[in-house]
């Protein structure tokens, strides 16, 4: 039911916990979190549509998930919750947390993570899990905690697991290109030599 990145964030989060699902589009995690976790969840989308979806969803599978059509973390009283955000851009997702916050944080960042670890270590945050998957594409998932864990040195690199992965994607592509262009090169002097050039 589950893609790989959402069994990766639901295998981060404890059984019995409760959870915010920020973007929960088709909520299929906080449905996966409730049946085989037993946790209370709370899947919220600034999208009626998505929420539309979600109900469908929750309804099929028969459980009881909350939803709520809200902008981020609009109109939610805090308490213990763990806050999951996944498949947004650090700089909306930091629009969300911008507020008084110690709960604890999943976060799976399309894109400018160095950013997003950056103004979260300005906030009191430490990284408490990370891990690196592809699923079709890399994600780095990453458990945050309000001042416990390890503390984040360097923000503008990922840990050497994520930087192996490129190196053997950009290796990858590397030789595919080159031997298309050996090829193409191939083929582009055959063709002089046919024309007599």
């Amino acid at each position: 039911m589950l893609s790989k990145r959402l069994k990766t964030i639901a295998d981060l989060i404890p059984n019995n916990s409760k959870v915010i699902d920020i973007g929960a589009d088709h909520a299929l995690l906080d449905i996966y979190l409730t049946k085989e976790k037993n946790c209370q969840c709370l899947a919220t989308d600034i999208s009626k549509k998505c929420i539309e979806k979600a109900l469908n969803n929750i309804q099929k599978y028969h459980v009881n998930v909350d939803t709520l059509v809200t902008n981020g973390l609009e109109g939610i009283d805090l308490h213990d919750e763990i806050i999951v955000i996944a498949g947004m851009g650090s700089h909306t997702i930091l629009k969300i947390l911008n507020k008084n916050i110690t709960n604890d944080l999943i976060i799976s960042s399309q894109r400018d993570i160095p950013l997003l670890r950056k103004k979260l270590k300005h906030k009191g945050y430490r990284i408490y899990q990370e891990k690196i998957i592809k699923d079709n594409h890399f994600y780095v998932i990453t458990y945050f905690k309000y001042k416990k864990g390890t503390k984040i040195k360097n923000i503008y690199s990922y840990n050497q697991e994520y930087n192996d992965y490129l190196l053997k994607e950009y290796q990858m592509k590397y030789q595919k290109t080159n031997k298309l262009l050996t090829k193409l090169k191939y083929l582009y002097i055959i063709g002089r030599i046919k024309k007599g050039s």
